[in-house]
C-alpha cells in the first residue's frame, strides 16, 4: 500500500486521483509537517467519502473520471503542534494537541499521526498514553520522533506496547533508502513486524519503493512530490522559515507510477 503525505488541497486532490491508498494529511510539509487545519481536514473527508459513494470528489472534477474511482482512501491526521526535532512538549502543548484530536475525532478520520519524546530522546509514555486514550479506538501511527531515539529497539517496544499499530520511520537517517537505514528497517520488520506494522518513508521514490517490499514491509510513505517555487517578494523580506520560498505539491503521475511499482509482485 501507498500513503501519501501532503499539506494542501490540491495535493489530496493529485493523491487520490493518482490511486493513493492513505493520505497523511498535514501543514507546512517544509517544516517537516504539523497539525493541518480543521477545515483542510474536513474538505478531505468529504472528498474521500464522495468517492465511496460513487461521486466525483469536487463539483470541479464532474469531467475528470474520479467519479469511477471503487475504494476510499483513509484519511490518517498530523498532531503536531510546532517545528522541532526534540518532540518533547510542555503542558500547554499537550493540551493543544490533546484538544485538536478532539476536533478531528468528529470529522471521521481514519487515524492519528503522534510522536513524543522525553528530554533524553526515549518514548515519552505518559503522554502517547493520553493521546491514545483521547483518540479512543482510532489507530495511530508513531512518527519519525522515533528516528532520533537513542535506542531504537527498546523505543519500538515501548511504543508498540502502548498500542500504536503502525511505526513511521526512515531507519534513524536522512533518507530510507540509506544503506544503514534499510538494515534497520529489516531488523525492526522481522522483530516486531508481529506487533506493529512498519513503514518507511522519508527519501522513498518510484526508484526505490519496491525494495522495502520485497523485505516485507506492506506500505511504504512518500510524498510523491514535486517543488513550486513561489514569487519572489521584491523588497528581499521573508515571511517563512525556508531561504528558497518554496512549497511541496503531490504530482498525480508521480503516485500512479509508484502504485504501478508497488503493485509488481
Amino acid at each position: 500500500m501507498l500513503e501519501v503525505c501532503i499539506d494542501s488541497l490540491e495535493s489530496a486532490i493529485n493523491a487520490i486521483h493518482g490511486g493513493a491508498d492513505e493520505i497523511e494529511v498535514c501543514s507546512s510539509l517544509t517544516e517537516g509537517g504539523l497539525t493541518p487545519s480543521p477545515g483542510l481536514v474536513k474538505e478531505i473527508v468529504e472528498m474521500v467519502n464522495n468517492t465511496a459513494a460513487g461521486k466525483p470528489i469536487r463539483k470541479s472534477c464532474h469531467d475528470c473520471g474520479c467519479d469511477k474511482l471503487t475504494k476510499r482512501a483513509k484519511v490518517n491526521v498530523m498532531i503536531r503542534c510546532r517545528t522541532g526535532s526534540d518532540f518533547h512538549y510542555s503542558e500547554q502543548e499537550m493540551d493543544t494537541m490533546l484538544s485538536d484530536v478532539e476536533v478531528f475525532k468528529a470529522y471521521g478520520v481514519d487515524r492519528f499521526v503522534f510522536g513524543a519524546l522525553t528530554d533524553s530522546q526515549d518514548i515519552d509514555e505518559k503522554n502517547c498514553e493520553k493521546i491514545r486514550n483521547k483518540a479512543g479506538g482510532i489507530p495511530l501511527t508513531f512518527h519519525r520522533a522515533f528516528d532520533v531515539c537513542t535506542d531504537p529497539l527498546s523505543a519500538v517496544d515501548k511504543i508498540a506496547a502502548l498500542r500504536f499499530s503502525r511505526l513511521l520511520t526512515s531507519g534513524q537517517k536522512a533518507s530510507a533508502n540509506d544503506i544503514q537505514a534499510v538494515q534497520l528497517i529489516k531488523v525492526l520488520n522481522s522483530t516486531f513486524g508481529d506487533k506493529i506494522e512498519i513503514m518507511p518513508g522519508a527519501g522513498v521514490t518510484v526508484e526505490n519503493a519496491k525494495n522495502f517490499i520485497d523485505i516485507g514491509c506492506k506500505i511504504v510513505h512518500s510524498s510523491c512530490k514535486r517543488i513550486r517555487y513561489l514569487p519572489q517578494i521584491k523588497n528581499g523580506l521573508s515571511m517563512g522559515t525556508s531561504d528558497s520560498e518554496h512549497v511541496f505539491v503531490t504530482d498525480e503521475t508521480i503516485v500512479k507510477k509508484m502504485k504501478e511499482v508497488l503493485s509488481i509482485s
